[in-house]
C-alpha cells in the first residue's frame, strides 16, 4: 500500500503536535464539623393503668416518643437527663422513670436517673417510654414527663 503525499503530511503533523502532555492536580476539599440533630418524630402520650397507680406510655392508649438522631463528626453520645414530672398539686411524691431502645442497639431499662448511649453509627432512632407510679393514684389534671436529650461528640 502506498501513501499519498497529503496523507504523509497529515500523519507527520499529528506526530509533531502530540508532544508532552500537561499535568495538573484535581483537588477536592471539605470540612466536617461535629453536628448532631435530634428530632422528635412522634411525641409520647401517657395513659393511666387499669388500677390507677401508673401513668405510662406502655399502658393501653399510651404512645412511646420516637426521636431520630442524625450526626456528622465522631462518636456521638446521646445523654438523657433524669426525668422530671410536671403535674397538679399532690403528684409531687410520684416516681418518674424513662426507658429507651434504639435501632442501633440501645436497651436502657426504666430509670429515674440520667443515662447515656454512645452511638455505633451516625444515624439512630430511639423509642422512649415514660412511666409515673403513685401508690394512691393521681389527682385529676395534666401530667408531663420530660427527659432532656442532648448530643455530645468528641
Amino acid at each position: 500500500m502506498r501513501l499519498s503525499a497529503p496523507s504523509v503530511c497529515v500523519a507527520a503533523l499529528c506526530l509533531c503536535t502530540a508532544g508532552a502532555a500537561g499535568a495538573t492536580n484535581v483537588t477536592l476539599s471539605g470540612t466536617v464539623i461535629n453536628s448532631c440533630v435530634l428530632t422528635i418524630t412522634t411525641p409520647g402520650t401517657l395513659a393511666p393503668s387499669t388500677d390507677g397507680t401508673r401513668l405510662g406510655s406502655e399502658e393501653t392508649g399510651g404512645v412511646a416518643a420516637v426521636m431520630s438522631v442524625v450526626a456528622t463528626g465522631a462518636a456521638p453520645t446521646i445523654n438523657f437527663a433524669a426525668p422530671t414530672l410536671s403535674g397538679p398539686s399532690g403528684s409531687e411524691d410520684a416516681t418518674t422513670a424513662v426507658r429507651y431502645t434504639s435501632t442501633g442497639g440501645a436497651n436502657q431499662a426504666y430509670t429515674s436517673s440520667s443515662s447515656s448511649r454512645t452511638m455505633t453509627g451516625l444515624l439512630d432512632t430511639f423509642t422512649v417510654n415514660g412511666r409515673v407510679t403513685h401508690a394512691t393514684g393521681f389527682p385529676a389534671g395534666q401530667y408531663t414527663v420530660t427527659s432532656v436529650a442532648t448530643c455530645q461528640q468528641q
